[in-house]
């Protein structure tokens, strides 16, 4: 009689399959932790992908030189077709001098998905006076292909 091997799994193996597929269920479901979307989106418009910030002018008042300040904007697609920067945000410098480097969350936000553009910047002495910053956003929104946004601040 032919004696019969039985095989034998380390009682670890299939709660690490478990705890893996759960981890892979857990990342699909939540999606791209960069942008998010409203669960109840409503499309504003057909046919097209919709830029909206959450603020079109910030004024960050008197700043002491040698402060480090950080602007936050949430941008929203609010059409129904995927909205892409076309180009890396910048700032432009209307009035003062040295213009931050904006970081954008993600470069592509699907209908109803949002991300933040933050701005972080800092002056230091011989950079005093009052600054006008415009914000820049370059996206494929046909209805404006180059959104700016203010940002004013005065260093002393």
């Amino acid at each position: 009689m032919q004696s019969q091997k039985k095989l034998r799994f380390p009682i670890w193996l299939p709660v690490l399959i478990v705890a893996g597929l759960a981890l892979i269920v857990a990342t699909v479901v939540s999606g791209n932790s960069s942008a998010t979307a409203a669960s109840n989106f409503k499309p504003e418009v057909s046919d097209a992908p919709r830029l909206t910030a959450d603020k079109e002018k910030v004024d960050l008042g008197t700043l002491a030189l040698g402060q480090t300040v950080e602007v936050k904007f949430e941008v929203t697609n609010t059409g129904d077709k995927p909205l892409n920067f076309t180009d890396a945000p910048y700032v432009q410098v209307v009035k003062g001098c040295c213009a931050p480097t904006p970081e954008v969350g993600t470069r592509t936000l699907m209908p109803g998905q949002h991300t933040t553009v933050s701005v972080p910047f800092m002056m230091h002495q011989g950079m005093g006076g009052y600054h006008d910053f415009r914000l820049h956003l370059l996206t494929n929104d046909p209805s404006q292909l180059d959104k700016t946004v203010q940002i004013l601040s005065n260093w002393q």
